[in-house]
């Protein structure tokens, strides 16, 4: 094995599923083709993050090996597959089959294939022994056990015939009252893996202009264009610019600009992302995240 540091770099990589396995912390674009199973693997300390899944087909390249030209003529051909995320999300591995009984069938007749991006995000834990609280200070809860599985957390001042046991944890992720009691006569205690997403958010009003900026690297989570609501950016402006609220567009133009670097601007502007609602006055909204440096393993 080897290590690469990257420092204030966003990374894409291709995996095909071939006879070996591309372990990476960074960001990841996977493409697994019909009926194999995605593996998405996080390293010790941290979780997966899906950025973007899709199944289907968009080029005649990919998944190809042996296939009629006609099951990889239709490369206008995809569904969203929100069911990786659901499935993957705040894990440190998981594993999802590119297949129509999961996603169902975008195109019929066309060999299709999965192709995912994710992030790997750092993971935090807190230790609470027996009796005592856990105050998490941020975040999502991936992971939750209590009971013993070592000798030396919460062992202080404990008689050793009350901490020998280590093979004794319930998991949970409930309040510590319904935890019961996994192991009588042994000194337990709490252990909470969670995830802290530090993102930031911003809205620039149409005409005006959006500047992303980390001390890291930018990874836009979600951005869009329109209205949804009448109190935002609505200074001034007449009643009907802000009556129609069901109004947006994916501002993907964001992640292109953006993704990677540590600071960026981009106009909130029709031109820049087209006119969702005429006669409406509309807004960027943009979410991202930031990243420090991170470590890339091949095995």
């Amino acid at each position: 094995m080897f290590l690469i540091f990257i420092q204030m770099k966003f990374v894409l990589f291709t995996l095909f599923l071939c006879g070996f396995i591309l372990k990476i912390n960074v960001s990841e674009n996977l493409l697994f083709c019909f009926q194999h199973f995605l593996f998405a693997l996080a390293e010790e300390g941290q979780a997966i993050y899906v950025t973007s899944a899709t199944y289907g087909r968009t080029d005649k390249k990919t998944c190809s090996a042996g296939r009629p030209a006609d099951q990889l003529e239709n490369t206008e051909c995809f569904t969203y597959a929100e069911e990786v995320g659901e499935r993957c999300n705040g894990k440190q591995w998981c594993k999802v089959k590119a297949s129509n009984y999961v996603f169902g069938d975008p195109c019929y007749g066309t060999y299709k294939y999965l192709e995912v991006e994710y992030i790997c995000y750092g993971i935090r834990t807190v230790v609470a022994c027996e009796g005592s609280e856990a105050h998490l200070s941020c975040g999502k809860v991936t992971g939750a056990k209590y009971g013993r599985s070592d000798r030396m957390t919460c062992s202080y001042g404990i008689p050793a015939e009350q901490t020998k046991n280590t093979n004794c944890a319930t998991r949970k992720l409930t309040l510590i009252a319904v935890f019961g009691d996994p192991c009588v006569g042994t000194y337990k205690y709490l252990e909470v893996l969670y995830l802290c997403e530090k993102k930031k958010s911003l809205v620039a009003c149409e005409g005006t202009v959006a500047r992303l900026h980390c001390g890291q690297a930018i990874y836009v989570t979600s951005a869009t264009y329109g209205r949804t609501d009448k109190k935002t950016c609505s200074a001034g402006r007449p009643a009907d610019q802000l009556e129609n609220t069901e109004c947006f567009t994916y501002a993907e133009e964001v992640g292109e600009r953006c993704n990677g670097k540590q600071w960026c601007k981009v106009k909130a502007s029709n031109y820049v992302f087209g006119d969702p609602c005429y006669g409406t006055y509309k807004y960027l909204e943009v979410e991202y995240i930031c990243y420090g440096e991170f470590r890339l393993s091949l095995h």
